[in-house]
């Protein structure tokens, strides 16, 4: 493999992480609520918590796993703890936009859960496996015919950098944003993510009841 194939292949899987993470979705909504409240560190983590979760899914199509994951009996259940857990966000952020927003009154102890945070929303995602499972099979079988074998750690590895690059870029805006952000901002941040937080918790509760043929 010569050093612009190699260079080419961790580009190449870069930019996929990019446009992978850059959708506006419940994960970038929790980092930008978050960051701005506790701190554009605690936002990082919460986007390092499902970058960490992404590796795993990768690692599932690399060691060959795929069958054991694409089961029709996994949607029903990652759907409603989904539906759950976005649920029980956005309730919180709701109820904070009616208290105190105030930036500088942050809780410290915010930063030992958004890792957690973010990892079980990435975890509790069915598309995010899905993803991997169509999309990403795909994407190694590509690197597997372009440069052989050894291409596929250099395509995981290059969309996993350019999706910590998206996350970093993000709390960076965050850090900068932060300051000019009022208590009254606040509380229309906190509104408007619970209520974007609370519809994508709708749409997990429907996907769930669907996987079983409710409606």
């Amino acid at each position: 493999m010569t050093i612009s194939q190699v260079f080419g292949m961790i580009v190449y899987g870069m930019g996929i992480g990019v446009a992978l993470a850059a959708p506006v979705g419940p994960i970038n909504i929790e980092m930008i609520r978050r960051g701005i409240r506790q701190g554009p560190f605690s936002g990082w983590l919460v986007g390092l918590g499902a970058l960490s979760c992404d590796t795993i899914f990768a690692a599932i199509i690399v060691s060959g796993l795929t069958p054991l994951a694409d089961r029709p009996a996994l949607r029903f259940p990652l759907f409603a703890a989904g539906a759950v857990m976005l649920g029980y966000l956005g309730y919180s952020s709701l109820r904070s936009a009616g208290g105190d927003t105030s930036v500088s009154n942050a809780a410290p102890r915010g930063n030992s859960r958004a890792w957690l945070t973010g990892f079980l929303m990435a975890a509790l995602n069915p598309m995010g496996l899905v993803y991997w499972l169509s999309v990403g099979s795909a994407l190694v079988a590509e690197a597997v015919a372009k440069v052989g074998q050894s291409g596929t750690p250099l395509l995981v590895g290059g969309v996993f950098s350019g999706i910590l690059c998206w996350v970093t870029f993000v709390a960076i805006l965050i850090r900068v944003g932060r300051r000019f952000v009022t208590d009254q901002a606040m509380r229309w941040i906190s509104g408007i993510g619970g209520v974007a937080l609370l519809g994508f918790a709708a749409w997990f509760a429907i996907q769930a009841l669907r996987s079983i043929d409710v409606f």
